[in-house]
């Protein structure tokens, strides 16, 4: 009787510890989970305060309108959140290709875009043939869509 008493104080002794180890490594991937959920919510916080929306007119024209084979595009900021008027704040795609040399100025004067305030985008884009175009804005995660015909 005594050495059925000892075995069944082996095996629960033994799945006490067992026990305490899965619950310690299941403790240690749920805080781990917690940390990435959390720095994922404070990254789309973040896109949601950047939000912009592009008000040109597509039946307007945007290329060439200063006759010299320019792209000029007037974004809104609709975020709740002042973004820098520079051009490291935007990534403009015209047809698939990235567009370098963009130059971002507030209508009105400043160096922040607030909100609601409007900035005007500017870049070169010499020999654009004739026809439908595509252009992508990238506004700190934000996209926006805009067609024109040139």
């Amino acid at each position: 009787m005594a050495g059925g008493s000892a075995a069944e104080l082996i095996l629960f002794i033994a799945a006490i510890v067992i026990a305490a180890s899965v619950a310690g490594t299941l403790t240690s991937e749920v805080d781990r989970v917690s940390d990435a959920i959390s720095a994922k919510s404070l990254d789309v916080a973040g896109e949601i305060r950047a939000d912009a929306e592009i008000v040109s007119d597509a039946g307007a024209q945007v290329y060439n309108r200063s006759g010299n084979e320019n792209v000029t595009i007037h974004v809104r900021n609709t975020g709740a959140s002042d973004l820098p008027a520079d051009p490291g704040t935007v990534d403009v795609l015209l047809d698939g290709e990235y567009q370098t040399g963009v130059n971002v100025s507030v209508v009105g004067g400043g160096d922040t875009w607030h909100r609601g305030d409007v900035v005007r985008l500017e870049f070169s884009a010499p020999d654009l043939p004739d026809g439908d175009h595509r252009l992508k804005l990238v506004v700190s995660g934000d996209e926006e869509v805009f067609r024109f015909r040139s």
